[in-house]
Order: C-alpha cells, then structure tokens, then sequence
C-alpha cells in the first residue's frame, strides 16, 4: 500500500512555491549559460544572459519535475528525526556549508579588487550573494534534519548549478579550438587558474548530489 501512495504522490505536479524555487534556480544557471555559450561558440552576441533566463526556469522546472519524488520522502517539519544524520547526509550539509563560506569569500576578494564602475557592480551584487548564502545555510540545516523540501531543493540547485559552471568550463576549453594563438593564451596562469576554479565550481554540485542520492542519504530521508 505505500509504495503505491508513493507512486502517486510522484505523479502529482510541483507546488507553487516549489515551482519557483527551480524555476528561479534555472534562471539563474541560464543567465550564465547564455553568454558562455557565446563564448564557447564565437558569436560575439551580447544579451545572452535575459535569453538564456527563462530558457533555464523552463529547465529548472523540469529539474524540479525529475526529482519530485524526492518530496515525498523525510521529516515532517513538526517532528525530529529518530536517528543522527549519516554520513553522506552530514558531508552534504558541509558541502553547502562551504559553498555559502565560499562564495562570501568570493564577493570580499571582488569588494577588495573592484575600483570604480566595478564597485558599482560588486555592491548591486550584495544583496543576491547574501541571498545565496542564506539559502544555502537554510538548505543545509533542513537536510540535516531531513527536510524532504531541503533535499529537493538541494538537488536542484545543484544540478543547475552544475551545468552553469559546466559552460564556463567548456568556454574556456574552448580556447583550445579557437585561433591559431591558443597555444600561447592557454600557458598563461591566469587561464590555468580560471579552468581550475571551473574544474573545482562543477565537482562541488556533484558531489553535493550524489551524497543526498547515495543510498545512506536516501535511509535518512526514507
């Protein structure tokens, strides 16, 4: 009998503000997505970023539609769960940790370096940052008490996530195919450096997803 309750509960549609949650994470994957994929491609088209917006909240939404069932499963928010949180559970919510600690970093480090017009940008881009650090902070509280929404919402955002900072990867790589000077941009540091960090902002998302996936997460949340 439960499984078929649960069968039917994955056959229902998002919830409203569940429906916002991804469709406000793909579009912010597909702002960056657009202007990489003018990178990764050479056309040199200027406002990706508003045509790859609600491109990517149609893409966060099915996100969120593929991973629905995951809503029917954890604490319900008035109870505690009955036992500690595994470990992939607990490196999950450490991971999200990190990423809101990381990107408080990142905002501090372009604070420090912005001089002029760019200061400009770097305050506008307060208030999102410390959006994102809250979300995340809230995300991994719930999945160490296991939220079901906490740990939908953490799959999500990262799968989007992941494929945001895929295309940043792959715009870089892309110098590998464009002109006859690649040879000599690609031994600068600076370009080492930037597919590292793209390297590094594409294996956190999927780490984050395979620990809240992994069958020691899917006990905690069942």
């Amino acid at each position: 009998m439960e499984t078929k309750v649960s069968k039917a509960a994955g056959l229902n549609p998002l919830r409203p503000h569940h429906t916002g949650m991804a469709a406000i994470a793909g579009a912010v994957a597909g702002a960056v997505i657009g202007p990489e994929t003018s990178t990764i491609f050479g056309l040199g088209i200027g406002g990706l970023a508003t045509i790859g917006a609600p491109f990517g909240a149609v893409a966060g939404v099915l996100v969120g539609i593929a991973a629905r069932d995951l809503l029917t499963q954890g604490t319900p928010r008035p109870e505690r769960a009955e036992h500690r949180a595994s470990w992939a559970t607990t490196a999950a919510a450490a991971f999200l940790i990190g990423g809101a600690v990381l990107s408080a970093a990142l905002w501090d480090v372009a604070r420090r370096e912005a001089v002029e017009m760019d200061g400009i940008l770097v305050m506008v881009l307060l208030p999102p940052t410390a959006i994102l650090i809250v979300s995340l902070t809230a995300l991994a509280v719930g999945v160490l008490r296991r939220r079901a929404t906490a740990r939908w919402a953490a799959v999500v955002m990262s799968v989007c996530a992941c494929a945001a900072f895929f295309s940043q990867l792959l715009a870089e790589l892309s110098l590998l195919v464009r002109g006859p000077g690649w040879a000599a941009h690609t031994q600068t540091p600076e370009w080492r450096v930037s597919v590292l960090q793209a390297v590094f902002f594409v294996a956190i998302p999927i780490v984050v997803t395979a620990l809240l996936l992994s069958p020691a997460a899917r006990r905690d949340f069942k």
